[in-house]
């Protein structure tokens, strides 16, 4: 099948972004084997606050970057607070968080709109472009810091966490998609679905995994069985074995755990698709959940698809509208997992106000998973912001979010909570399938809760 540049360069970004949230979150041990988990006595599908934390309490004085503000008022005035993002809106791949800066400027021009944050304008200075280049990474932070004077970092979006050297010298708080590790285990660091990607066990699983896998099978997923497919690199395998760990706290068994393509993509998915049509004892699976680009992806719904495969096809690349407008046939009947809720059900008083700041600030920019997250990046950090009140600095800020602060947009964002969610992920999922040229809503945004692991 022939996809335009146009949608296959749009759909690319998100794929970077399910690599690095879903599939390349780092867990389990060096030798990358998978610790059994028990069977949960109850994962429930719950509201999008109030999840259960099972006493999990982390210890922030083990968190880095705790260190006081050398320049505390640093991008504050009497009359407005200067923030920028930075993200990969280019890459050598042509993948791209293109769309995020958009999302951002959204919801700060809204806040300007009706008065700023506690008298003070929000002065955007735009979101730099790392180009997805380490070395720029690093660079770019410090223009924000040394030219650009932000208070914050809003929004981050970024493959690289080369920035945060720059960062955490200069005690930034920075707000994003926790997409890499410099959103765990620092106290300057805040994604709004919290912690993705920690390289170490914490002793604590969310149930986002399972719960979206129960999602698909209308609430008991016990017995099901599912295939991992993965890029070939040692942070892959780790996120598998993540995986795996979630799916066994609701009963799922992995028959297949694999990472056989290229991160640059493949050609040929004849092994994949032959394995994974035997994988449950001689049969196929009843799930594949991918971890590919977005082009791999759709090879390998379409090759499963000609081997007679019946099963769900899942994946966290697969939800956005250009998507559903191109009408592709291969992904008919297939499944996105958002971590928040998707922008169609606009009788949700927030995404109705999502939607209705795109078609006044943003109107040419589609509700993408890029520019939806660069929208709750500026309200997380707005909201904080404003909350932590008139008398704002960085070290006020950082003070008041990490002493039991919690975000939460009813019916759009699950709930996280500070520190706890420097260390883990909210437990939060929601599912839409794309049937024809619009997707249905399986689950609205829901949450589980954390167990041991």
């Amino acid at each position: 099948m022939s996809v335009p540049r146009r949608l296959r360069v749009a759909a690319a970004g998100v794929a970077s972004v399910a690599l690095a949230a879903g599939l390349a979150a780092c867990s389990g041990d060096d030798s990358g084997t998978t610790t059994p988990v028990a069977v949960a006595a109850e994962v429930v599908a719950g509201p999008e606050s109030g999840w259960d934390d099972a006493g999990f309490a982390p210890d922030v004085s083990t968190m880095r970057c705790g260190q006081s503000a050398s320049e505390p008022s640093r991008g504050v005035s009497d009359t407005e607070i200067t923030v920028g993002g930075l993200a990969y809106l280019t890459s050598p791949n042509g993948s791209s968080m293109a769309g995020v800066e958009d999302g951002a400027k959204a919801r700060f021009e809204r806040a300007n709109a009706e008065g700023g944050v506690n008298g003070r304008k929000i002065n955007y200075i735009g979101t730099l472009d790392d180009g997805y280049d380490p070395g720029r990474n690093s660079s770019q932070a410090k223009v924000l810091v040394d030219q650009k004077k932000v208070f914050a970092a809003v929004p981050v979006l970024t493959g690289y966490a080369n920035y945060l050297d720059t960062f955490c010298s200069e005690t930034v708080p920075f707000f994003g998609w926790g997409i890499n590790d410099s959103f765990c285990k620092t106290t300057i660091g805040f994604g709004f679905t919290g912690c993705l990607v920690s390289k170490e066990d914490v002793g604590y699983l969310p149930t986002t995994y399972g719960l979206t896998i129960q999602a698909l099978f209308g609430g008991d997923a016990k017995g099901k069985t599912t295939a991992l497919v993965g890029v070939d690199n040692d942070t892959a395998r780790q996120g598998l074995d993540y995986l795996e760990r979630q799916m066994q706290t609701v009963g799922v068994n992995v028959v297949y755990k694999e990472t056989p393509f290229a991160a640059a993509g493949t050609s040929d998915t004849t092994a994949a698709v032959n394995a994974i049509m035997t994988a449950d004892k001689g049969s196929p699976p009843d799930v594949v959940l991918y971890g590919l680009d977005f082009n791999s992806t759709l090879k390998m719904t379409e090759a499963l698809n000609a081997a007679g495969f019946e099963g769900k096809h899942l994946s966290t690349v697969s939800y956005d509208p250009r998507l559903a407008a191109a009408g592709l046939p291969a992904l008919q009947k297939s499944y996105a997992l958002l971590q928040w809720q998707p922008a169609i059900d606009t009788t949700i008083p927030a995404i109705k106000q999502l939607v209705d700041d795109f078609a006044k600030y943003a109107p040419t920019t589609a509700l993408s998973l890029p520019a939806m997250a660069g929208y709750w990046s500026a309200d997380m950090f707005i909201t904080a912001a404003t909350k932590a009140g008139r008398d704002l600095t960085v070290d006020n800020l950082l003070k008041f979010m990490n002493n039991n602060y919690s975000y939460y947009v009813e019916g759009a964002v699950g709930e996280t909570r500070w520190p706890l969610n420097h260390v883990v992920s909210a437990p939060c999922t929601a599912v839409v399938q794309l049937d024809g040229a619009k997707y249905d809503t399986i689950t609205k945004l829901v949450c589980g809760s954390l167990v041991k692991s």
